[in-house]
C-alpha cells in the first residue's frame, strides 16, 4: 500500500494544501461536496472534489480542511469510528485513515470500475457496490478486497446488512441480491431488465424496502422471499426507515419523508443537497455543490446553512482600479425569461462582495475601471456600458453594435480600446471617454485579446498572429506564428517582454517587443485562456477544465495548481503578492502571498502509452510502452470544448478505438488505469 502522509493541517479553508489561495466567494469555501459521514454526534467528515476532506469535532459548527494527499474527486465516505474511515473516488480508488484523517493509505481495490455505494457493518466487515458486477467485500478493515461472484452485467447500486451474515444489495435489471453467509455467496431474484434498483434498506432480517427508477418501489416482510410492488409519488434514492411506516430519502436534491411506508414522500425543508446523513434520530447533515453545508436538529424541518454566497453565476472578468476596490462581471443568467448579467463590487480587498447592478445587460464579457468610480463593461453582443458612480448606475453608450465585443482596456481616463471578436474582426478606439468609438483596425479575422503597456504601444491577437501598434492604434503591424491552435490571450509586462497563449498548450514569449517570438508551447492538452504576469518571470495562466498554472522563470517551467474552478478562470493581481481568480459558479479566490506553491514544477512526464496512428481517420491503437498486455483501462475522448464525445470502460491493453464517426479536428484522449491517468492529443483527419 502507498501511504500518503501530509504534515500540514490548515484550519483556514484553502483549496490545496500547498497553495495559499483562500475563498472570497462562496464563504467559507466553495468545494463541490459529495458525501458526509458522522460516526458520532459531534465528529463528522465531508468529502468532495479536488481531494477535499473536511472534519468537524463540534457537531458541524466549525470545519477544518484535512490533508488528503490527492486531488481526485472524492465521491463517498464512511467512518466506522471517529478515527477510522474510508473514502472513494472514480476508477476503483479507495483510501483509509486510522488517525482521524491526518494520514491516509491508498488501498488496492483490484478494479477500475465506478463505485456507487460504500457500507460497513462494523470495523472489519465492509462492502462496496459498483458498476459491471462490482460487489467488493473486505473482512479485514479494508486491507484486502475480494469481488463477489455475481452477474458482470449487473450494476450494483446499494448495499445494506441487518447482521454479520444477512445482507442485501440492489442492482440493475430489478435484481435484489441476498447473502446469508456474510457475503461468501449471493443469490438473486431477477425481474424487469429495464428497471434499475437504486436504494435498499432493511429494518430487520424480514422487513425491507427497495427503491428503483420510474418511482418504482418494492417491500418485503419475509426476508426477500416475496415482494410487493408499488409506485411512490417521486423518484427515491438513499432511503432509510425508522419503522415500517416512517422513512427518509433523497429525491432530486431534497430530503423527503414518508409516513405511509413509502407510497407518499414529502419535502421536509432541506434542499439543494447531494446527500444527507443522520448523526442520530433528529440531527441530520446535508451537503451539496459549491460548498453547501446544512445542519438540522429537527429531522430536516429547519436548517442552519453554514455557507454564504453573493452569487453562483459564472464570473467572466475581474478588474481592480486600486488595491481595495475591485469589480467582477458575470455571464447572463435566466430569471423569469429575462437575460441579465451582474456586477459585483468589493471595497475591502475581497473580504466582502456586493451586487451593485443586475439588469438586462446580456452576457457581460469584460470590465475595466479607470478609477474607483468610473468604469466600462461590455455586453458581448454589441453593447458598451459606462458608470461614474462606482457601478450602481450604468449608461448604455452603444446598444446595437453588430458584433461580439470581447475585451476592453483603457490607457488613460479618455482613451480606450475594444477587441471585436467576429468574422471580420476589428479594434475600436475612443478618445473621449467612451462617447464615440471609431474602427482603427479591421481585417478578416477575429480579434480575441488586446493589451497596452502605455498610451502608444499595444498588442492584439488574431487566431494565428499578433498585431502591434506604436502610435496609439493608428497603424498595426502583423506577425504570424506557426501555432497549432487558436491564440486566446496576450499579456505584456513592459514594452519588450510579453506572452501569448491559446489552444492545445500554445505558449509564446517575446523579449524584443514582439519582433521575434520563442515557442515555449508544451505538449499539454489543455486550452490556455487567460494570463497575468506580475513581473518578467512570475506569472499565472488558467485554462479550460479548471487548469491553473504558475511560473517563476518566465514560462520555462510551470507549477500545476489544483483549482476548484470547473471551467476557465480569469486572473488579476493588484501587486506582486495579492491576486484574485474568478470563474464558474460564483468562485472568487484570493492570494496574499503570490500563490506560494511548494509542489514540484510541472513538466510533462514521459508517456507510459503509445497512441498510433495519430493523426488518424478511422481506428487508433493504444498500448503501453513496455508492451504489457491485459492492463485494464478506461478511455475517454473530449472535444476542444471539453465535452465528452466517446467513452469506453474496462478495456484491456492493447486497445483499438474507432474514431471514424468523429468530426475532423483536435481531441483530448484520457487513459485511466489503476496506477495512472494520462491525457494525450488526438487528431482526427
Amino acid at each position: 500500500m502507498k501511504k500518503l502522509i501530509v504534515t500540514f493541517l490548515f484550519s483556514a479553508f484553502v483549496f490545496y494544501s500547498y497553495s495559499q489561495w483562500t475563498w472570497s466567494n462562496p464563504t467559507p469555501f466553495g468545494y463541490h461536496l459529495s458525501d458526509v459521514s458522522f460516526p458520532e454526534l459531534n465528529t463528522g467528515y465531508v468529502v468532495g472534489h479536488q481531494g477535499t476532506i473536511l472534519k468537524t469535532t463540534d457537531g458541524g459548527i466549525n470545519w477544518n480542511l484535512m490533508p488528503s494527499g490527492t486531488t481526485r474527486n472524492l465521491e463517498m465516505v464512511w467512518f466506522t469510528n471517529t478515527e477510522t474511515g474510508f473514502v472513494t473516488s472514480d476508477s476503483g480508488f479507495i483510501m483509509k485513515t486510522t488517525d482521524g484523517g491526518v494520514t491516509w493509505q491508498e488501498l488496492q481495490s483490484g478494479t477500475t470500475e465506478e463505485f456507487n455505494d460504500i457500507y460497513f457493518y462494523n470495523e472489519t466487515l465492509g462492502f462496496i457496490a459498483g458498476m459491471h458486477g462490482q460487489l467488493l467485500r473486505t473482512k479485514d478493515g479494508g486491507e484486502t478486497w475480494q469481488r463477489a461472484f455475481i452477474d458482470i452485467y449487473s450494476n450494483v447500486y446499494s448495499v445494506h446488512f441487518v447482521n454479520e451474515n444477512i445482507g442485501y444489495a440492489a442492482a440493475s435489471m430489478r435484481t435484489v441480491y441476498k447473502t446469508i453467509d456474510g457475503g461468501d455467496t449471493w443469490s438473486s431474484t431477477s425481474g424487469d431488465p429495464y428497471l434499475n434498483l437504486r436504494s435498499i434498506f432493511f429494518l430487520d432480517a424480514f422487513n425491507g424496502y427497495v427503491a428503483g427508477s420510474d418511482n418504482f418501489m418494492m417491500k418485503t416482510t419475509n426476508g426477500g422471499f416475496s415482494w410487493t410492488h408499488f409506485q411512490s409519488n417521486r423518484p427515491i434514492q438513499q432511503m432509510q426507515f425508522t419503522n415500517e411506516l416512517t422513512g427518509y430519502a433523497l429525491s432530486y436534491d431534497e430530503l423527503v419523508k414518508t409516513t405511509d411506508g413509502g407510497t407518499t414522500w414529502n419535502p421536509v425543508g432541506m434542499a439543494g443537497v447531494n446527500t444527507y446523513f443522520f448523526a442520530n434520530g433528529t440531527n441530520v447533515f446535508g451537503v451539496g455543490s459549491f460548498g453547501k453545508l446544512f445542519k438540522s436538529v429537527d429531522e430536516g424541518v429547519t436548517c442552519i446553512n453554514y455557507d454564504s454566497s453573493v452569487t453562483d453565476d459564472n464570473l467572466e472578468d475581474v478588474h481592480f482600479p486600486d488595491e481595495n476596490t475591485g469589480y467582477i462581471v458575470s455571464q447572463y443568467d435566466v430569471s423569469n425569461g429575462l437575460r441579465y448579467g451582474k456586477v459585483l463590487k468589493t471595497t475591502d480587498a475581497g473580504e466582502t462582495w456586493q451586487i451593485t447592478a443586475d439588469g438586462n445587460f446580456g452576457r457581460l464579457t469584460s470590465v475595466y475601471f479607470t478609477d474607483v468610480n468610473t468604469g466600462y463593461m461590455l455586453g458581448g453582443y454589441g453593447k458598451i456600458y459606462k458608470t461614474t458612480d462606482g457601478g450602481i448606475l450604468w449608461d448604455t453608450l452603444v446598444n446595437n453594435y453588430d458584433s461580439y465585443l470581447n475585451e476592453i482596456v483603457f490607457v488613460n481616463p479618455n482613451t480606450g480600446f475594444i477587441a471585436e471578436e467576429s468574422a471580420n474582426g476589428a479594434i475600436l478606439k475612443t478618445s473621449d471617454a467612451g462617447l464615440t468609438w471609431t474602427t482603427v483596425y479591421e481585417n478578416g479575422g477575429a480579434v480575441r485579446g488586446i493589451h497596452f503597456v502605455d498610451e502608444n504601444t499595444g498588442f492584439a491577437i488574431l487566431s494565428n498572429s499578433i498585431l502591434k501598434t506604436t502610435n496609439g492604434g493608428a497603424d498595426w503591424n502583423e506577425t504570424h506564428l506557426n501555432n497549432e491552435g487558436l491564440l486566446l490571450d496576450v499579456f505584456f509586462v513592459n514594452q519588450n517582454v510579453g506572452y501569448v497563449c491559446g489552444f492545445m498548450g500554445d505558449f509564446y514569449k517575446t523579449s524584443d517587443g514582439g519582433e521575434t517570438w520563442n515557442n515555449l508551447s508544451y505538449p499539454l492538452t489543455w486550452t490556455f485562456m487567460n494570463m497575468f504576469f506580475v513581473d518578467e518571470t512570475t506569472g499565472y495562466m488558467s485554462g479550460s477544465l479548471g487548469t491553473f498554472f504558475q511560473t517563476n522563470n518566465g514560462g520555462v517551467t510551470w507549477t500545476s495548481i489544483d483549482s476548484p474552478v470547473l471551467g476557465s478562470t480569469t486572473l488579476w493581481f493588484t501587486d506582486d503578492l495579492t491576486g484574485y481568480a474568478v470563474g464558474s459558479n460564483g468562485t472568487i479566490l484570493k492570494t496574499t502571498n503570490g500563490g506560494q506553491v511548494f509542489s514540484e514544477s510541472y513538466m510533462l512526464p514521459e508517456s507510459g502509452f503509445n497512441l498510433f496512428p495519430n493523426p488518424s481517420n478511422s481506428t487508433i491503437t493504444i498500448n503501453s510502452d513496455d508492451n504489457t498486455n491485459n492492463i485494464p483501462a478506461n478511455i475517454s475522448v473530449f472535444n476542444c470544448n471539453g465535452m465528452l464525445v466517446m467513452k469506453a470502460r474496462n478495456l484491456s491493453m492493447p486497445v483499438q478505438i474507432d474514431i471514424s464517426n468523429l468530426t475532423t479536428g483536435i481531441y483530448l484522449l484520457r487513459i485511466e488505469t489503476a496506477n495512472s491517468t494520462e491525457t494525450r492529443k488526438l487528431v482526427k483527419m
